[in-house]
C-alpha cells in the first residue's frame, strides 16, 4: 500500500517563488485543477519552515530566486530525512532553460521540468503524472 493521493483535492502543494504575481499564479491554476490546500514561500528559507511544520506532498520550485537557487534548495532538502521531506516529489517551474540546469535538476531526482508560464491544463497533466493518478476526462 502506497501513500500516494488518489485524488488531487487530497494533495497539499508548497508552491515556492520569489515572485509574488508567479505564486498567485500557481496557486490559482492549482484551485482551478482542484488543489485546494496550497502553501506559499517567497525564499527557501521560508520553505524550509512550512517544510517543518506542515505535512506537504509536492512541492513546486522556482529556479532562480535570490539567496539560493531551487537546485540549491533541492541539494539542501535532500540531506533531511525527518518527515521524509527528502522524498517528497518535486515539479521545478522556471525560465531557466539551461541544459546544465535541467540535468542537475534530473540528477537531483526532481520529477518534472517545466518551463514557464504554464496552463493549469499542462501543469494538472504533469501532477497527476508525477503521482500516477490517471486523469478523468
Amino acid at each position: 500500500m502506497t501513500n500516494r493521493p488518489l485524488d488531487l483535492d487530497s494533495i497539499s502543494c508548497l508552491s515556492i517563488d520569489d515572485d509574488k504575481f508567479s505564486r498567485t499564479f500557481i496557486k490559482t491554476a492549482l484551485y482551478q485543477i482542484g488543489i485546494k490546500s496550497v502553501k506559499e514561500a517567497a525564499s527557501a528559507r521560508e520553505a524550509m519552515e512550512i517544510l517543518a511544520n506542515y505535512k506537504i506532498d509536492l512541492i513546486l520550485l522556482d529556479q532562480v530566486m535570490p539567496e539560493k537557487s531551487g537546485i540549491e534548495f533541492v541539494q539542501d532538502i535532500k540531506k533531511i530525512s525527518a518527515n521524509g521531506i527528502n522524498n517528497i516529489p518535486i515539479i521545478m517551474i522556471t525560465v531557466d532553460t539551461k541544459e546544465k540546469t535541467v540535468l542537475d535538476a534530473k540528477n537531483l531526482g526532481i520529477k518534472e521540468y517545466v518551463i514557464k508560464p504554464i496552463s493549469p491544463i499542462a501543469l494538472k497533466k504533469r501532477i497527476c503524472s508525477v503521482f500516477g493518478i490517471k486523469e478523468r476526462a
